[in-house]
């Protein structure tokens, strides 16, 4: 139920006499779903969170001087890798703040010729498609996430599991990732860099790195998602 047009809505509703019961992944979901007439008494629903598994094993070594931003999301519709891209031109020139991004999609040339033309290719690389994003958050220092709408994405869940502090925008269900590890922002290039330019300066950065793994272990674990869809799932059949 994150799509906002309403075709979309309308299939759903259309849908709803096959229908027992909802999972939602975000609280955001669920309340545009009550609202949108989807979840009803009849037709109840439950939030269960995306869960991940942890990826373990090699960790950003600490006394690299590289501050790394990644976001890793396809390049297209809603995601907005261009307003990060130029978000970095509002940092000082001299801190070593590269940002890495994930993926492969319609707009990554535009992306890429944005960057060439605002002289930041020594601060930005493109990695394209990728076999496990946590590999590379595991040697990033901030997971972002810039985009006009979402549900609860599974890549900001992938960053929470490697303890990564999060800059994000404020839509759908993402501000349910951020409780004192990170930043909620709009889709502002000087807030986004000053958001930045904060965690990089922080000197309470492990305490931050801290708070989102704890958040991950305790709603965004993969064994607590099946667990809880399989107790739905057997009381929906009851």
């Amino acid at each position: 139920m994150s799509r906002r047009n309403g075709s979309y809505k309308t299939i759903e509703k259309a849908l709803s006499r096959l229908t027992t019961a909802y999972i939602c992944v975000s609280q955001f979901d669920y309340d545009l779903g009550v609202q949108s007439g989807v979840i009803t008494s009849a037709h109840p629903a439950r939030v269960i969170h995306n869960g991940v598994t942890a990826l373990t094993g090699a960790n950003k070594a600490t006394s690299s001087e590289v501050f790394v931003l990644s976001m890793a999301a396809r390049f297209d519709t809603p995601k907005r890798q261009d307003i990060l891209i130029q978000a970095l031109t509002y940092l000082p020139e001299n801190l070593p703040i590269v940002c890495h991004f994930l993926g492969d999609g319609p707009s990554i040339e535009a992306c890429k010729t944005l960057t060439h033309q605002l002289n930041l290719d020594g601060k930005v690389n493109f990695y394209g498609v990728v076999d496990n994003v946590q590999k590379y958050y595991s040697q990033s220092d901030v997971g972002v996430l810039i985009s006009d709408y979402e549900a609860l994405p599974i890549s900001l869940v992938e960053a929470l599991a490697q303890g990564l502090p999060i800059i994000a925008s404020n839509v759908g269900g993402i501000q349910e990732l951020i409780d004192h590890n990170g930043f909620l922002v709009t889709n502002d290039a000087r807030q986004i860099a000053e958001k930045i330019l904060t965690l990089y300066q922080s000197k309470k950065i492990a305490e931050v790195k801290a708070n989102s793994y704890q958040m991950y272990q305790r709603h965004y674990t993969e064994h607590k998602m099946l667990e809880q869809t399989q107790a739905y799932y057997l009381r929906c059949l009851a």
